[in-house]
């Protein structure tokens, strides 16, 4: 809080474009941030993750971790960072992979919770050619630094876009609204009091069952064009089927599939663990209910499940509405279906580096071919 009427967001944008920093600071929100924070260069990564890491981001990285400790020394209480990136290029890449070796070594993540919010790449969305090498090296990084990985991509979020919310073209203000939407309800409970408050490290133990399994989808409700909203009752069992629909997931897989795929090789999709953000006005008994329903045998929901773990569906009730949306939940699920996400990525590395195409690239950068690629 920066004086009486003035509140700023504990945010660093950063940055190896001036440019798109600029495009931020020059907009409506642009006077929310606070001009230090602000961090970057025009030295540019030239789309490349060696580039972005070891080269040019080792300029910026010293600066941006005094700004973290600076930061982290007026949190009341630190409970985690999070990181918004993008993989395909080289700064959302290399710079972050770099960021969260650096903050990983300062803070101990058995104590401060490394937290990503990841838009991997999607066939037909991109015209970067150093992709499938960028997000496989940052798969790496998010893999063995991060301990929660929340994954989205621009296919599935023009879907939901397109089709659920009834929008012709989208625009990158609406794609980036619905990763927003997610961000903000998963935060919610520690943010606002509630009958059911959850922080950051409670939410970790439900979700993630196996240390290195920590990649999770999420999807919201309600989402609904205009002129379906008018007929919609948001009770807690309407929110609670949408949020199960694969329509409303913001990465491009079906989490509820039961058949083997025979063209691919996928086993049917299983949600190990899951939790449910709930904001606006509920009672607990009555969410209770309906999720303890969704995993018992008799729900057609049951199949979805392992029956290895029980009650997998853990929750938080959060008394604030969301301010646009109203009342609305967050579906959080640690689902087996994610393998797919990633294998379109690991298909295309293969293809380039069966020729070993562009890796001369990463050479000279600093990469290795035997050590990394």
């Amino acid at each position: 809080r920066c004086g009486r009427h003035r509140w700023v967001p504990r945010c660093i944008l950063v940055d190896l474009n001036m440019q798109d920093l600029a495009q931020i600071t020059s907009g409506r929100l642009g006077k929310l941030y606070r001009p230090e924070n602000i961090v970057g260069n025009d030295e540019g990564a030239g789309n490349c993750y060696a580039k972005a890491k070891f080269t040019e981001g080792a300029d910026l990285a010293d600066h941006v971790m005094e700004i973290v400790r600076k930061e982290s020394e007026k949190a009341e209480c630190l409970q985690g960072i999070q990181y918004t990136h993008a993989i395909s290029g080289g700064t959302g890449s290399g710079l972050t992979g770099l960021l969260m070796a650096a903050l990983g070594d300062f803070y101990d993540n058995t104590k401060v919770l490394m937290q990503t919010f990841t838009v991997m790449p999607s066939a037909g969305f991109s015209d970067i050619v150093l992709e499938p090498y960028n997000a496989t090296l940052a798969m790496k990084d998010l893999t063995e630094l991060s301990n929660q990985c929340f994954l989205f991509d621009n296919h599935a979020l023009s879907r939901i876009c397109q089709t659920t919310l009834g929008h012709g073209v989208p625009k990158f203000k609406e794609l980036n609204n619905l990763v927003a939407l997610c961000m903000s309800g998963t935060t919610s409970g520690l943010r606002f009091k509630g009958p059911l408050n959850a922080d950051l490290w409670k939410m970790n133990t439900n979700l993630v069952p196996f240390p290195k399994r920590h990649f999770l989808t999420s999807s919201f409700a309600p989402l609904s064009s205009i002129e379906v909203d008018k007929y919609r009752h948001k009770s807690v069992l309407d929110l609670a089927q949408q949020m199960l629909l694969k329509e409303n997931l913001t990465c491009n897989f079906d989490p509820t599939r039961q058949n083997n795929e025979p063209t691919l090789g996928y086993p049917p999709s299983r949600i190990l663990a899951a939790w449910a953000a709930w904001r606006g006005n509920f009672k607990t008994q009555e969410v209770d209910r309906i999720l303890s329903h969704m995993c018992s045998k008799s729900s057609r929901y049951d199949p979805f499940f392992p029956d290895w773990i029980p009650n997998c569906i853990a929750s938080n009730v959060c008394s604030q509405p969301h301010c646009n949306q109203g009342d609305s939940v967050v579906f959080i699920s640690n689902n087996t279906g994610v393998a797919e996400v990633f294998d379109h990525t690991l298909r295309m590395f293969d293809r380039m580096m069966r020729t070993k195409s562009y890796v001369h690239t990463f050479e000279n950068e600093g990469i290795p071919e035997a050590s990394d690629v």
